[in-house]
Order: structure tokens, then C-alpha cells, then sequence
């Protein structure tokens, strides 16, 4: 190979090779260099079987797609010893479901909404559906729009949504919402945008790969490659249990950012071999023997950032991290299997359209900084040290920030408020003292108050609220007034039932077709006395649904929550469960106290091991992680500028993916700078050789991660998945600035301590 030849993307981690020799010694070295000669040979002589078994496994992949089973429900990441779960699972075996939704209608006649109801109520998903005329009427604009609440049993929320929302034409215009509407508003999204947001991502990539690359037809191997990496991923994605949506969305997009580098790498070392005078499958050979290793350990930063998400006690992090770490290994897997068939296919036309790859002045940018470099070293740690001052002083949000606007849920909330609802579990018993002690819970939650002063908890619906009638105790004559029956008659069932002198009318109503048998009004009560204790009495446990008042956005929620969850245990001890999505997101809150700090420490630790054994030393490493943990502190400290809070899945992917990828722009560059300080060459030289080998990798790789996740922030619609996006964005934009401007300057400085420990 021509060692004078510049390559936009230089070879990156030969100190892996270069230590993993050093260790075993010259026989080793030798055996180790051979056997990666014959594996490389190997690859390239049945180059055509691999290509059809590649394709073989896009195929298959291509058909499993629709196997993988989406997830909408981020509750189901919790820990088995979250309040939210465990209420969760006595939920699911008592009652089935706590699924509400809301439907909004304008200015419908009283016998035209009723009709509604009762068709609601004939669903078989329906628990029950209500109307309350003197809180679900608002007027506004000269219309009177009205609410009709929905309990749902067990059953597919969306589904029901979708024929919600096309079951009253003559209705003219009305609104479906709830969490279900919102989770088959996020399906439709996700399928909506998604495609789009992949097609606009590579075409931008497209452009910043023309006007890089060495050759007009590169950016084709290299996408092909990709392409079937990513379809292996998503194809095999079946073999868990399920793949959250977020992951869904973005996974795709970031397999791409993040493992491009590793084709183009292989593609342009194999330029040089060819420039060097070998033939086609010799150049290939020798490139692939030198990336094995190159290529395999700048995939392990990455991999080591990705995989410090599974240590998360949220387990959405193990999601994420596993398919997209699956997603580097399927990359690995095509750029060794795929691309050398590829790349020989293609190398008459790849010779046919070479051209100048794009000078961008690396040298200048050195010369500049070393001119300056006290100054603009003392300005960006300054910088560095703000951003560690803000981001200690960051806010997280647990949910969305934001509603758009002109989506029904918009429309239902800007007329009837947030509908928050919370389940409380509370043991069963139908004794009256088992229901004094509900009532004294009711006491206790109306007491809770927000900051302001208002009520926390507006209503709650139980036997002692919304079946009190049932629970009240009637005599014989009440009894008769009531019914219009023989007050004889009524005294003798009483006595022949051992009433006394009265009875609950709940018990009363179990009985009362030996009292009255056939009587349809009768029958009437003791169906909606059934509908109640399907709703509120199961096994083991009575269920209390509370609306609060609060949003789950309040930087006061999780103050609320602990009030009622005391109001509770100060009823019930540790006999109780809630849940429900302001309960979740408390969860969610405490849970991310520790995973931020465990995601934080793992991944510092795990990035920090891998730089230092590659050095075989102690202080570049740590001056490479100190610029991109201040890149990092940059980027989120940016958020405290702005005022708004970083929502906490973004924190974390964007930490793990800063960290595990960014780094290598650093790894580049002060390898380049100690490679030629190696040779002799005075400091400001050696950095301004270095930067113009290091530049247009670090832009490159940079620019495609800054675009990708641009793309997902700008194009989706989708607040979880945008807000990651940008906040991806944002942090490889700050560490590649970091990487091309501080770091430079504080390898000049810290020179001696660099070099010294070095041999040769």
C-alpha cells in the first residue's frame, strides 16, 4: 500500500493488533498474521457461496419482519417490584383491565347521546359507559359538547378505537380518547413516518458519501451492505419477546449511522492495496486481513456503550441495547461476508468513476489551534465546566411534554382537562366495616392537595362513591314505598331471609327474585348492581378508580404521588396497590435515579478499560473520555439553557451512544498525533498531519450521525422518538467540535505526558 496516500477513512484501533502481539510474542504473531491471511483468502474464494447465503438471510429475514411482535406499552419495562407492575398483575387476575377512554360529542339531542351510551354498553368490550349531565357538558363557541366516560374489559384497545371512531356517522364529527386511542395513534404514526424518515436519511447520506468518497458508484456497495444488515436485524428481531416502538422506529436509522464507517473503512483500505499495484482479489485480501481487527474493536466501543443499557432496572434500556447491538454485529457480518463479493463485482466500474476525494484542510485547523491553543484550551473547559454546572441542574420528564394540537386528544383535554385515572387495589370484604374503611380512604385522597391548593384527586368511583346506594340499609316499609309491593309480604321475606329490621340493598338485591320474581324492574336493578361489582369487587380485592387533576408533567407530580400513596398506607398499610399512568411515570422517576447513575458509571468504566488497554497507558485515555464526557455534559446542559427537561429515554440512549461511538472520533485523531510524534516529527507538525488524516473521517462519520438523528427529530411526529433523535444529533455535532478543536489543543499541552511513556 502507498504510504504516502491520504484515505478519508484511515485505518482506526491497530494498537488492538499492535498490543494483542506485543503480548504473545513473535511465533504468535506470526501464526496470528497468517491465520487472518487465510480466513481473508478464505472469504474472497467462496466470496459467491457467502453472497447467496447473505441473501438467503435477507430473504428470510425480509419474510420474518411481521413476526416481531411491537410493544406500546412502556409499563411492561418495569421492574416485577414496582407498584405499577405488581398492581398490574392482581389487575390482570381479578379484573382483566383499567383501560378508559373518553368520547366527546357536540350539540347531540339527550334521547340522541343516550342512544349512543346504550350502544356502547352492548359492546362486549364495553364495561360500562356513562354520561354525567353536570360534568361532561362544557359550552364553548356556541356548541355544547358532551362526555361520555368508557370502562373497557379485557380486550385489544386499539382495535376498538378503530371502530369507535367510524361507529356514529350520524353523530357528525366527535372524539375518541385515551390511552388506547393514543397508543393506535402511535401505530399509525410509526408506520406512516418511519419509512420516510429511512428514505430521507439515505439520501442525505447519499450526498455526504459523494462528496467524500474516492469514487461516484462507492456509496452503492457500501448502502447495499447496509441495507441487508438492517434487514437481517429487524428480520431477527422475532427472537424477543417484544421490541418496544421506539426501538422499532429508530433502530433502523442508527444501525446505519453508526456501523457506516465500518464498510467505507474496508472499501477505501482495499483502494489503497489497489493503488499499490495489487490485483483485485489480492487487494481485497490484504484489506480484509488488516480491518479484521480495525474494524472489530471500533465496533467494540460502540457495542460497550450500547450493552451498558441492559444494566438498566427499566428494561426498556435492555431492549434498545440488544437490537442495536445486534444491529453492529450484523453490519460486522456484512461488511466481512458481503462486501468483498461486492466490491469485486462492481471493480470496473469503481475504477470507471474514481475522482479527487474532497481536500477539507485539516492541517489549517491544526495550525490555528496550535497558535491558540492555552487560550482555546482554558475557553472550552470553561465551556466543558458550564456544561457540567447545567446538566447537574437538569430536569427529566417521564412522559410527553406536549400535546399537539388538532389531535383528538387535544380537543377532548382543551374542553374536559387531563384524564389521569389511577387504580387503587384495596382487600376485598363486604362487611360494613371493610367498606368504613374505604370511606375513610376516599376522606383521605379528597384531602390531598396541589400546591396551589386545589384538590389533587377530583373524583373517585367505588362501591362507596358510585354504589353507595347499594350499601345503604333499607326497612321493610322502605322497602314497599320503593316498590309499591304488600308491606306483609315484604315482613315475611325479611323474616324468612333473617333480615332483622333491615337490610343492606345490596344483599337485597341478590335476593329479591324469590321476592319478585319476573319483575323487570327488578331484573333492571339487579343488573346494574351486577355491572358494579364487575367493576369495583373482584377475587381478593374492591378496585377504586381516582381521577386526578394534576398532569403527569408537573415538576409537582411525583409530590402528589407520595401524598396518596401515604393516604393509602395510612388506611391499608402495605395492603394495597395502585397503578395507572400517573403512578407509572413516580415508578419510572425513582427507577431512573439509579439507572442514571449505573448507565453513567458502566459505561465510563467500560469505554475507559477498552481505551487503556489499546494505549497501554493511563493518561490518553483519560483526557479522550474527559472531552467526550464534556461533550456530553455540553449537550445536555443545553436542555438547562433552554428551560425544558430531557426526557429520561433520551438521556440514556444518547449517553450510551455518545459515549460507545463518539469516542472513536477522539481514539482517530490522538492516535494519528502519537503515530507521527512516533516518527520524529515536532508536536505542531504531527498535529496537523494527523488532523488531515483524522479530519474527514471524524466529518464523515460525524455528519452522518448529526443527519440521521436530525431527520428522526424533525421528520417524526412521535415525542418519544423525536426528542432522541435531536438529542443524538446534538451530542455528536458537540463531540466532533470537541474532538477537531479541544482535544488537538490538549494534546499539544499535555505533549510530554503523552509521549514520554511511549516507546520509539
Amino acid at each position: 500500500m502507498d504510504e504516502g496516500a491520504v484515505y478519508i477513512f484511515p485505518p482506526r484501533c491497530y494498537y488492538f493488533t499492535v498490543f494483542s502481539e506485543y503480548l504473545t510474542g513473535n511465533q504468535r504473531k506470526t501464526d496470528r498474521i497468517m491465520f487472518k491471511h487465510k480466513l481473508a483468502s478464505s472469504i474472497v474464494r467462496f466470496r459467491f457461496l457467502l453472497l447467496a447465503l447473505m441473501l438467503g438471510a435477507a430473504a428470510f429475514s425480509a419474510a420474518s419482519i411481521g413476526r416481531t411482535r411491537i410493544n406500546y406499552d412502556l409499563t411492561k419495562y418495569l421492574a416485577e417490584d414496582t407498584m405499577t407492575r405488581r398492581a398490574l398483575t392482581v389487575m390482570e387476575e381479578e379484573f382483566g383491565s383499567s383501560e378508559q377512554l373518553r368520547v366527546m360529542f357536540a350539540d347531540q339531542e339527550e334521547t340522541a347521546l343516550q342512544g349512543y351510551v346504550s350502544a356502547l354498553n352492548a359492546l362486549p368490550e364495553v364495561l360500562m359507559a356513562a354520561h354525567d349531565p353536570e360534568t361532561g357538558v362544557k359550552l364553548e363557541g356556541g356548541v355544547r359538547w358532551q362526555l361520555v366516560t368508557v370502562a373497557l374489559n379485557e380486550c385489544d384497545g386499539a382495535e376498538l378505537v378503530k371502530r369507535l371512531r367510524g361507529m356514529f356517522p350520524e353523530a357528525g364529527q366527535y372524539c375518541v380518547e385515551g390511552s388506547a386511542a393514543g397508543q393506535l395513534d402511535l401505530q399509525q404514526s410509526v408506520v406512516r413516518e418511519i419509512p420516510g424518515v429511512l428514505a430521507i436519511a439515505v439520501g442525505i447520506v447519499i450526498l455526504v458519501l459523494l462528496a467524500t468518497s474516492h469514487a461516484w458508484l462507492e456509496p452503492a456497495p457500501v448502502l447495499a451492505v447496509l441495507a441487508v444488515s438492517i434487514l437481517i436485524n429487524m428480520g431477527t428481531n422475532f427472537i424477543f419477546r417484544y421490541v418496544s416502538f421506539i426501538t422499532f422506529a429508530v433502530s433502523a436509522v442508527l444501525q446505519l449511522a453508526l456501523s457506516i464507517d465500518y464498510a467505507i473503512m474496508l472499501l477505501h483500505t482495499y483502494n489503497g492495496y489497489r493503488d499499490g499495484g495489487l490485483d483485485a482479489k489480492a487487494a481485497m485480501t490484504e484489506a480484509l486481513a488488516e480491518c479484521f481487527m480495525r474494524i472489530t474493536s471500533s465496533a467494540l466501543t460502540t457495542v460497550a456503550g450500547l450493552m451498558s443499557l441492559l444494566f438498566m432496572s427499566f428494561t426498556f434500556g435492555a431492549d434498545i441495547g440488544m437490537v442495536l447491538s445486534k444491529g453492529i454485529v450484523c453490519s460486522l457480518l456484512g461488511v466481512f461476508l458481503l462486501m468483498p463479493a461486492l466490491i469485486l463485482m462492481l471493480e470496473k466500474p469503481l475504477r470507471a468513476t474514481r475522482h479527487k476525494p474532497l481536500k477539507l484542510g485539516g492541517e489549517h485547523l491544526a495550525r490555528g489551534i496550535a497558535r491558540y491553543k492555552v487560550p482555546a484550551a482554558a475557553v472550552l473547559i470553561l465551556l466543558v465546566l458550564g456544561g457540567l454546572y447545567l446538566n447537574s441542574r437538569n430536569t427529566f420528564s417521564f412522559t410527553t411534554v406536549e400535546e399537539k394540537e388538532n389531535t383528538e386528544a387535544a380537543q377532548v383535554t382543551s374542553r374536559f382537562g387531563t384524564s389521569n385515572p389511577l387504580v387503587l387495589l384495596v382487600p376485598g370484604g363486604e362487611e360494613d366495616a371493610d367498606y368504613a374503611r374505604q370511606r375513610t380512604l376516599v376522606k383521605q385522597l379528597q384531602a390531598v392537595r396541589k400546591a396551589d391548593g386545589s384538590p389533587a384527586v377530583t373524583s373517585v368511583a367505588s362501591m362507596v362513591t358510585t354504589g353507595e346506594m347499594a350499601l345503604r340499609y333499607y326497612t321493610p316499609q322502605e322497602v314497599a314505598d320503593l316498590t309499591g309491593m304488600n308491606l306483609t309480604v315484604i315482613k315475611l321475606f325479611f323474616l324468612m331471609q333473617g333480615y332483622g329490621e333491615s337490610v343492606r340493598a345490596d344483599r337485597l338485591l341478590e335476593a329479591a327474585s324469590l321476592l319478585a320474581e319476573g319483575d323487570e324492574k327488578v331484573a333492571e336493578l339487579q343488573t346494574l348492581w351486577q355491572t358494579a361489582r364487575d367493576a369495583f369487587i373482584g377475587t381478593a380485592h374492591h378496585r377504586m378508580m381516582a381521577e386526578v387533576s394534576f398532569t403527569t408533567s408537573d415538576p409537582h407530580a411525583a409530590d402528589y404521588m407520595e401524598q396518596i400513596l401515604a393516604a393509602a398506607a395510612g388506611v391499608y398499610g402495605n395492603d394495597y396497590y395502585i397503578t395507572g399512568v400517573p403512578m407509572s411515570n413516580y415508578d419510572i422517576s425513582r427507577a431512573f435515579e439509579g439507572d442514571l447513575i449505573r448507565v453513567n458509571i458502566i459505561t465510563l468504566l467500560a469505554i475507559l478499560l477498552i481505551v487503556t488497554v489499546s494505549f497501554r497507558s493511563f493518561g490518553l485515555p483519560l483526557l479522550l473520555v474527559f472531552v467526550i464526557e464534556g461533550a456530553i455534559w455540553i449537550t445536555m446542559g443545553f436542555n438547562r439553557l433552554l428551560g425544558r427537561p430531557i426526557f429520561f429515554i433520551s438521556y440514556l440512549i444518547c449517553l450510551s451512544i455518545q459515549m460507545g461511538a463518539t469516542i472513536d472520533y477522539g481514539i482517530l485523531a490522538a492516535d494519528q498525533y502519537r503515530s507521527f510524534r512516533r516518527k520524529g516529527l515536532p508536536a505542531a507538525e504531527a498535529l496537523q498531519e494527523g488532523m488531515k488524516r483524522a479530519l474527514p473521517t471524524v466529518m464523515t462519520s460525524g455528519i452522518i450521525l448529526i443527519t440521521a438523528g436530525s431527520v428522526i427529530g424533525i421528520r417524526c411526529s412521535i415525542f418519544y422518538i423525536s426528542d432522541i433523535g435531536l438529542l443524538v444529533a446534538r451530542g455528536a455535532l458537540v463531540s466532533a467540535a470537541l474532538v477537531l478543536t479541544l482535544l488537538p489543543a490538549l494534546l499539544l499541552i499535555c505533549d510530554k505526558v503523552i509521549v514520554k511513556n511511549k516507546k520509539g
